[in-house]
């Protein structure tokens, strides 16, 4: 359930920075360049430590299943 709740989260963070960079594109004078670079930036993060996350996970699930008997 806290897996997937992260996945969501991260996957909204990403949603947001792209809009804003499309309405950046499209000219919108209410979203400026540095809150664009910022919401990617946020983004990046977000998905880089989920990547982490889920690494750990899998390498812990390979140690388990290497215990032996």
């Amino acid at each position: 359930q806290a897996l997937k709740s992260s996945l969501n989260q991260v996957n909204a963070t990403q949603r947001k920075a792209e809009q804003l960079g499309q309405n950046f594109v499209l000219g919108d004078d209410r979203v400026s360049l540095s809150d664009v670079m910022i919401a990617g930036q946020k983004a990046n993060i977000a998905f880089q430590a989920t990547v982490q996350v889920r690494n750990k996970l899998v390498s812990a699930y390979q140690d388990i299943m290497n215990m032996p008997i």
